[in-house]
């Protein structure tokens, strides 16, 4: 304690500050999201001799929480402008868990598809309530660290989903693994709803209003936003074929059990989350090292989807470390695009008072293309007998996205009378 300085203040002086409490939790809200999808990839062996599911079948089943996600995504985000990010963060949290637990408990495929559905309108607006708290609470010169931290926890969930859940369908079956994970859920919902705060506004503020279709329309007609938009895309096209494919795709390749599978599903995983924050760090601090200029975040998106589309190198090895080594890399430049990408929203959005449903427009137009890639990885597998175009496929449009990336994103967006 300094001299002068009372009890309290050496206290106030030490303590951490409240954002870093709620980027903490956000950290949290994804792995636990991500964690939930990796449920069914890791159980989907087992399922699918259990309820008889074709590659294909299997396909329609790993989309079938995006099919309400997809709808739900821009009114959901909309109601998070009005209302905050604490009520609709428990909310959301607490209803796609509840959904984990009666996923757990479905005795037929029609009944769990439902579950999944109802997991979707859970995690509709996740992404809003995080883009909310970086945009209200995250300094402008750290977004883009802020946001690839906190984004590095889905891979966090999806490594700790998937080798949680090896381990609980290996000793106790899949439902326990669906019951466990949801029963986590509800306790975060809960823990959010007393620890975080909305933001002070001034009485003199003006009353919060929804976004309109003028400005969605506006939104549009902002080269930057649909250069952001194509990336947002692509990232996803690949994030949610890896997601819901790669257990799989390791059993078909390496022959290996559920746990081993599990556990080099975590690997990968982890080694992506550690490699996304220390990529995302340098190339931000060469790009930033003259002073911040917001659309300049668009070369550190552009270099990193150049190195997650070296996924296309995948069909030239069938042995496990470069299989690992290809996926650990690729799927470590994809997240950092992804976080790099999304901040680069964040700063360019000139009203970030609706930064929650700009989010949700992205991630309806990003998870309609989305929503198509277990499927249509599903009919890939079951007519070619492997993985090997979908990598292909992915590794281009990926390039294509950085080449895009960087020829249109340039002004800052805006979504009133004014906006070009």
């Amino acid at each position: 304690m300094t001299t002068g300085e009372t009890p309290t203040e050496a206290r106030s002086r030490r303590a951490i500050p409240a954002r870093y409490v709620f980027f903490f939790l956000v950290f949290l809200m994804y792995a636990i999201s991500y964690g939930d999808r990796a449920a069914l990839s890791i159980a989907l062996p087992t399922m699918g001799k259990e309820f008889s599911l074709t590659p294909v079948q299997m396909g329609w089943v790993s989309s079938s929480f995006l099919w309400s996600y997809f709808l739900l995504n821009l009114p959901s985000t909309i109601v998070l402008d009005m209302v905050g990010a604490r009520a609709i963060g428990s909310l959301a949290v607490g209803v796609w868990s509840f959904a984990m637990l009666l996923g757990g408990m479905a005795q037929n495929i029609t009944q769990f598809l439902f579950t999944r559905v109802l997991l979707g309108v859970g995690e509709a607006p996740t992404f809003g309530v995080g883009a909310t708290v970086v945009r209200n609470w995250a300094q402008p010169q750290e977004r883009g660290s802020v946001m690839t931290i906190l984004l590095t926890g889905m891979q966090l969930g999806l490594a700790g989903g998937t080798i949680a859940g090896a381990y609980l369908i290996t000793f106790f079956g899949w439902r326990c693994e669906f019951m466990t994970l949801g029963g986590i859920g509800i306790a975060w919902a809960l823990a959010w709803w007393l620890i975080y705060r909305n933001p002070k506004e001034t009485s003199d503020a003006p009353r919060r209003k929804p976004i309109s279709i003028r400005e969605i329309r506006n939104l549009f007609r902002s080269s930057s936003f649909v250069g952001i938009l194509v990336v947002q895309c692509t990232q996803n096209y690949l994030n949610f074929l890896v997601m819901s494919w790669m257990p799989l795709y390791l059993i078909h390749e390496l022959h290996i059990n559920i746990t081993g599978t599990g556990n080099s599903t975590a690997l990968c995983y982890l080694v992506a989350a550690v490699g996304a924050v220390i990529i995302g760090r340098i190339l931000e601090h060469l790009v930033f090292r003259n002073g911040i200029h917001p659309p300049h975040r668009r070369f550190v998106v552009a270099i990193c989807l150049v190195g997650a589309a070296t996924i296309g190198l995948l069909p030239h090895f069938h042995t496990m470390t470069p299989i690992l080594l290809v996926l650990s890399g690729a799927l470590a430049c994809l997240m950092a695009a992804n976080g790099a990408n999304t901040a680069l929203l964040t700063d360019m959005v000139q009203d970030g008072r609706k930064m929650g449903s700009v989010t949700g427009v992205t991630l309806t137009c990003s998870n309609s293309l989305g929503l198509l890639s277990p499927i249509l990885t599903g009919y890939i597998v079951s007519w070619t007998g492997s993985f090997d175009m979908a990598w292909y496929m992915c590794a281009l449009a990926l390039i294509i996205a950085a080449l895009l990336s960087l020829a249109m994103v340039r002004a800052p967006i805006r979504m009133d009378e004014h906006a070009t």
